[in-house]
């Protein structure tokens, strides 16, 4: 009898398991974020490449870079697209990462108000900061464990190297003073960056490259942020110093923002939250 039930039970985890990711594989919001999201983890090495240019007098902070964000970042991309290429098989993800990658390198990175590794270290802590509350929206929304265990591991990395870049920006502030205004200016460019181009030259590959119609419903690029920004709201739980973060996405339109009075001192706390 235990062993009947055993099987029973078993039979149910699948079947559930089965269902959930039927719904994943039908989910428009869900496929485009985790196909963005693959091509802005794997394209890594174009931005390790231009960084290690500008932090070329700090070996140590070349050598993070080069042996640890690297790599971490390369492999959450080969996870993500494993998941992606199991889930959506139907979609060609080489051809459109191909597609992607061509666009994207010429105009990709942010090192920086003329070399400003000060600027350069906050820009990389704007990044890893969207990325990580991205993946932590995901994960607690997410019904499907494969997924939900994916996205809680890339948001506890993309923690990580948020803890390491801000330390870097305290210690470059120590070298060279950064102002209230240029601080904000780049927090603003730099999301405006990963909103405007990052991110919509990843998704305007995404409708192509199919073996035939698309499985996933379309999405114009302007839905598809309003659905996620819906989702982030509802599962990311921000913060203040979170929502000026996402101020650029969170906005309906984009008026030339004033820069607050004082940037808070406060960073927000990024590690994964129990959903």
């Amino acid at each position: 009898m235990q062993t009947i039930a055993t099987i029973t039970t078993n039979q149910r985890q699948q079947n559930g398991q089965a269902r959930a990711r039927a719904l994943v594989r039908f989910n428009a919001v869900t496929f485009h974020s985790l196909a963005a999201a693959s091509f802005l983890e794997t394209v890594v090495a174009l931005h390790v490449n231009r960084q290690a240019l500008v932090y070329a007098a700090h070996p140590d902070v070349r050598s993070w870079l080069e042996q640890v964000w690297g790599p971490q970042r390369a492999e959450l991309g080969r996870q993500l697209r494993e998941y992606i290429e199991a889930t959506w098989p139907e979609f060609d993800w080489n051809a459109a990462y191909q597609d992607f990658h061509d666009n994207y390198r010429p105009h990709s990175g942010f090192e920086g108000k003329n070399g400003d590794i000060a600027l350069a270290a906050l820009g990389l802590c704007v990044t890893s900061a969207q990325a990580a509350l991205f993946y932590r929206a995901l994960a607690n929304s997410a019904d499907e464990p494969t997924l939900r265990a994916l996205a809680r591991s890339a948001a506890s990395d993309h923690a990580g190297f948020f803890d390491y870049f801000r330390a870097l920006f305290e210690r470059c502030k120590q070298l060279r003073r950064v102002g209230v205004t240029a601080t904000w200016r780049t927090v603003i460019a730099v999301s405006r960056s990963a909103r405007d181009h990052d991110v919509a030259t990843a998704f305007q590959v995404l409708g192509d490259n199919w073996s035939g119609a698309p499985i996933v419903p379309s999405l114009g690029y302007s839905q598809y942020r309003e659905r996620m920004l819906q989702l982030i709201r509802r599962h990311a739980a921000l913060g203040p110093v979170e929502r000026l973060l996402f101020r650029p996405w969170l906005e309906r339109s984009a008026p030339a923002p004033q820069p607050p009075s004082a940037l808070p001192v406060r960073w927000p706390r990024l590690a994964p939250q129990p959903a």
